[in-house]
């Protein structure tokens, strides 16, 4: 690990644990240059119809900005700011990669995959712990789980979700502000209680 990539990693955890406006202290403090899957994201489109707000990285520091908000209306011990706050901003890392341009629309099939691999590599370079780092990236390969199910998830999929998320010592809880975040940095299209039912069933379960 490289002693600027260190610095960068270090403020940016220190701005996802502190911050109310993270993503400005992100450009602000040019960690999108000093960070290179966060370079990586700037530029890289994505289709108007979900994404009027603009590219990736406009998308992803919304997204961190939202999570961030969320947990300041509605904190709670089971919800730990810096994993919510990175993972919201890590969640499309894997765009860059995967974006192909389908029958004229813009895809990204695999990006979760792919993203949760890129948080791995990206911890490993940056020397975060694992209590971490497999957290967020269980929260970014679980992040797109809501779009597999129309209408109501059932229990067995509630369930399975929460031991993928358990597995790697992150809680339904901090996927849910995340998925939501995620589609509250749109925009326009803006997706408003995505994770609710899935939170709802679990309740349930």
């Amino acid at each position: 690990m490289t002693a600027p990539l260190q610095d960068a990693t270090a403020l940016l955890r220190a701005i996802a644990s502190t911050s109310d406006h993270p993503a400005d202290d992100v450009r602000a403090a040019g960690l999108v240059e000093r960070i290179p899957e966060l370079a990586g994201l700037a530029g890289v489109a994505q289709d108007a119809v979900w994404h009027p707000e603009g590219d990736v990285l406009t998308h992803s520091l919304l997204a961190m900005d939202a999570a961030a908000s969320a947990w300041r209306s509605a904190w709670r011990p089971d919800i730990r700011r810096e994993v919510v706050v990175l993972a919201a901003l890590l969640h499309d890392i894997g765009k860059p990669a995967t974006t192909r341009l389908v029958d004229g629309r813009l895809t990204s099939r695999g990006h979760a995959e792919h993203g949760a691999d890129l948080v791995a590599v990206l911890a490993e370079r940056a020397g975060w712990p694992a209590s971490l780092s497999e957290p967020i990236l269980a929260i970014v390969r679980n992040h797109m789980v809501t779009t597999s199910v129309t209408g109501e998830p059932s229990r067995r999929a509630v369930r399975r979700l929460e031991q993928r998320l358990l597995e790697h010592g992150a809680t339904l809880e901090e996927w849910a502000v995340v998925v939501d975040a995620d589609g509250r940095a749109r925009a326009g299209a803006a997706i408003a209680g995505r994770s609710a039912p899935w939170v709802e069933a679990a309740r349930r379960v």
